[in-house]
């Protein structure tokens, strides 16, 4: 007969139990079995090699200098070149120059030659006289091309190279004669002839000592020095967007500048700009992260795309939302950098110290730090975190009572 259990009117059966507590076992199973379990990482000491990448906003003190109208322009030095005060720097054309007074000037020099050494006739043309010819002739020639096609990049050492034999060459001359009515008449017809084609050249002269540029982006007067404590994440993104340089000059082969230019510069604009070499200059990153792996008062190596590693002082940490704003300080020839504004940039440094797994990493009531295994519990212990790379960071506590021990367990899975 089964044995059951009278509840009111109702038997319960001795099975309905039995069923009961293997249902209750198998709730309990899956409720302890699903729980994860708790994992724990172990504290050492480590170091972690932290680095960025990213376009870098180059700020530095730059003084613009303006030109006149002009119709051509080469320049006689490089950009990046270091320059001293009154070294010519390039020599402007106007648009009126006029071809036909160049073979004037020069028609009226040879006529003054060819005079001078036919009143010679009876003398002996010196060697050093022959030599000039032969240099005049080649010279002439390669100034009335360069005229013909507009090919102005090198005129200007044509020019004065002439100039220097022409001039050499009219000493040995007025040596040996005397200048009658004729030849006054010719020397005087040059001088206005070179009068006029002064007129249509201008040499630009640096003012100052520095290094040079011609590239002109229209941020020299804003992104100054003082600028830095007042730089916006959007200030810098306008910078990045609106940097694209147009290619204003190429270097030729022998390091000379030629002007690319397509429209004629009707109104005085700014030309070229000069850095004091002796000033400290800047470079900023934005970057889409908050981490604490870059601080003020920071040592970085850094290296700008192209050249080699240098050291940089890590002067702002500006943050942002989620973005952080980063500003170094630079000591040091920039040369060839001189003619950009952004310029891709990596900032490395090397950090030593309690290294954690990331994991590990928890905040209890908005303050951050780290649970570490005390027997049955774990205590949460204030940190500050160093530097944050790759997995792991490297922390500190903050408090002098709770030392962090090499080998502690601390809770990577906190529920």
């Amino acid at each position: 007969m089964a044995a059951f259990l009278v509840v009111g009117n109702r038997r319960i059966r001795l099975r309905f139990f039995i069923i009961l507590a293997l249902l209750l076992e198998g709730a309990f199973y899956l409720f302890f079995s699903n729980k994860p379990a708790v994992a724990y990482g172990t504290i050492s000491f480590g170091k972690l090699d932290v680095a960025h990448k990213g376009l870098a906003v180059i700020i530095r003190e730059e003084k613009v200098y303006t030109a006149p109208a002009y119709g051509e322009a080469v320049y006689l030095v490089a950009d990046g070149s270091e320059v001293e005060a009154g070294e010519p720097i390039a020599v402007l054309y106007k648009e009126i120059y006029d071809e036909d007074i160049v073979k004037q000037l020069y028609d009226v020099q040879e006529k003054i030659i060819g005079y001078q050494q036919e009143q010679l006739m009876d003398q002996v043309i010196s060697n050093d006289i022959t030599k000039i010819n032969a240099d005049i002739d080649i010279l002439v020639s390669e100034v009335q091309a360069s005229v013909k096609d507009m090919e102005y990049n090198e005129l200007a050492n044509l020019e004065s190279n002439l100039r220097k034999l022409l001039e050499n060459k009219q000493k040995l001359l007025d040596y040996q004669t005397e200048p009658d009515s004729y030849l006054t008449e010719l020397y005087n017809k040059e001088a206005n002839l070179m009068a006029q084609i002064e007129e249509w050249t201008m040499q630009v002269e640096s003012p100052e000592a520095g290094f040079i540029s011609f590239s002109i982006d229209g941020f020299e007067n804003i992104l100054g020095v003082d600028s830095l404590d007042k730089l916006t994440a959007d200030d810098i993104e306008y910078v990045l967007e609106h940097s694209v340089q147009e290619a204003t000059a190429i270097e030729t082969h022998d390091g000379a500048m030629e002007k690319q230019q397509s429209d004629v510069v009707k109104i005085e604009q700014p030309f070229y700009k000069i850095v004091d070499p002796a000033l400290e200059w800047y470079a900023v990153l934005l970057y889409n992260s908050t981490d604490n792996n870059f601080k003020q008062g920071d040592t970085v190596k850094a290296v700008f795309e192209g050249h080699e590693e240098m050291s940089a002082l890590v002067t702002h940490v500006h943050k942002e939302k989620d973005q952080t704003i980063l500003i170094m300080q630079f000591s040091g020839i920039m040369d060839r950098m001189i003619n950009k504004r952004v310029y891709p940039l990596e900032i490395r440094k090397t950090v030593e110290g309690m290294m954690v797994p990331t994991g590990a990493l928890h905040k209890n009531k908005g303050v951050q730090g780290i649970y570490v295994k005390d027997r049955d519990g774990n205590i949460f212990i204030e940190t500050s975190i160093q530097a944050l790379y790759n997995g792991y960071a490297i922390v500190e506590s903050l408090s002098d009572d709770q030392v962090l021990q090499l080998h502690d367990q601390v809770l990577t899975d906190k529920q």
